[in-house]
C-alpha cells in the first residue's frame, strides 16, 4: 500500500510539472499561426516516422540481448516484450518506472536476478547518455557561435557527468569488491554496518550485469548498436520537418533529440510539457525558427515518438504486468 501511495504521489507531481510546463510553453502562443501550421501539414510524411522509429527499437532489443549474453543467452523474442512494456511505462508514468518494470519482467521470464538484469538496463541507458553527449558535441561544433556561455557550460558538464559514471561502472566491473567497499565506506564510517553490508551485496550482484564491459569486442558491438539506435532516431525526426513544411539543417534532428533528452530528465509522464517546452521554446531560441512552427513541431514530434511506443507496449504486455510488482 505504501509503494502504491508513493507511485500515486510521483504521478501527481509529474502531472503538476507537466501542466506547468505546458502552460509556460503555450501561454503566449499565436493560436491563428499555430492553426495555420497544422492546416498546411502534410500528414502522409508523418507516417514515414514509423519505420525509422521501429528500427531504433530493433537496435535496442539486439543491444539488450548482447548486454545479457554474459549471464544467459536470451532470445530476442523474449527480450522484446519486457523492453517495449518498459518504454511504454516510461511514456505514461514519470520517474522512469519502466526501467524497473522491464528488469522485473525479464527476471520473471528468464530467471536472471533482478539486480543483474537492472544493471544491463543501467549500462544501456549509460550508452544512450554517451550517445547524447556525442550528439551534443556535434551540435555544439555546428552552432558554437550561436550558443551562450552558460549553455555551452551546461552541455559540457552533462557530458562530463556521463563519462564519470562510465568510469565508476568500469571500476565496479574490473575491481568489483574494492570498488564496492569504497562506495559503502561512508556508511561503515557512520557505523551503519547493516546498511553497508546490504548495499555492498547489491553492488556485487549489480556487477555481474556489467560483464559486457570487460569484453572489448562486445563493447564495440554495443557501441555500434547504440549508434544504430540514435541514427535511426535522428532519421525519424526528419519527416516531421517535411510534414510541417519547415526549413531544416542537418544538425536540427540531433539538436531536437538533445533538447528532448534534457526535457525527459524532469519526471513528467512521457516528457509531456517538458519536451514541449524544450522544443517549442528553447529550439526556436537557438535556431531562430518562428515560435508557432516550433510549437507545432513540438506537438507532432512528441506524438510521433510516444504514441506508437505506447500502443506497441500495450499490445505486447497483454495486461500481465502490474505496476505494484515494481
Amino acid at each position: 500500500m505504501q509503494k502504491k501511495t508513493k507511485n500515486i504521489i510521483k504521478l501527481a507531481i509529474g502531472i503538476i510539472i507537466a501542466a506547468l510546463t505546458i502552460w509556460l510553453t503555450f501561454r503566449s502562443t499565436d493560436w491563428p499561426e499555430l492553426r495555420n501550421a497544422f492546416n498546411n501539414t502534410r500528414w502522409g510524411f508523418v507516417l514515414l516516422v514509423l519505420p525509422a522509429l521501429a528500427a531504433s527499437y530493433v537496435f535496442r532489443v539486439y543491444r539488450w540481448v548482447t548486454l545479457l549474453s554474459p549471464m544467459k543467452k536470451v532470445e530476442k523474442s523474449v527480450a522484446a516484450p519486457p523492453l517495449l512494456t518498459g518504454f511504454m511505462m516510461n511514456s505514461v508514468f514519470p520517474g522512469r518506472l519502466g526501467e524497473f518494470a522491464r528488469s522485473a519482467l525479464l527476471s520473471r521470464s528468464t530467471g536472471i536476478p533482478f539486480v543483474s538484469s537492472f544493471a544491463t538496463v543501467v549500462v544501456a541507458r549509460l550508452f544512450d547518455g554517451l550517445a547524447l553527449t556525442g550528439l551534443t558535441l556535434v551540435v555544439m561544433a555546428a552552432m558554437w557561435n550561436n550558443l551562450s556561455g552558460s549553455v555551452r557550460g551546461g552541455l559540457i558538464a552533462a557530458g562530463f557527468g556521463y563519462i564519470v559514471i562510465l568510469f565508476v561502472l568500469i571500476a565496479l566491473r574490473k575491481w568489483h569488491e574494492a570498488t564496492a567497499r569504497i562506495i559503502v565506506f561512508p556508511f561503515r564510517k557512520l557505523h551503519f554496518e547493516k546498511v553497508a553490508s546490504k548495499i555492498e551485496r547489491m553492488l556485487l550482484d549489480f556487477a555481474t550485469g556489467l560483464d559486457i564491459l570487460k569484453d572489448p569486442q562486445e563493447l564495440i558491438r554495443v557501441s555500434l548498436l547504440t549508434a544504430g539506435v540514435w541514427l535511426s532516431l535522428c532519421v525519424s525526426v526528419i519527416p516531421v520537418f517535411y510534414a510541417l513544411e519547415m526549413p531544416w539543417n542537418w544538425y536540427y534532428p540531433p539538436l531536437i533529440l538533445v533538447l528532448a533528452g534534457f526535457g525527459m530528465l524532469i519526471p513528467t509522464p512521457g516528457g509531456a510539457g517538458t519536451v514541449h517546452y524544450a522544443i517549442g521554446v528553447l529550439f526556436p531560441a537557438i535556431t531562430g525558427i518562428p515560435l508557432p512552427q516550433a510549437k507545432a513541431l513540438a506537438i507532432v514530434f512528441h506524438a510521433t515518438q510516444f504514441i506508437p511506443v505506447i500502443i506497441a507496449g500495450l499490445l505486447v504486455s497483454k495486461g500481465n504486468f502490474k505496476l505494484n510488482d515494481t
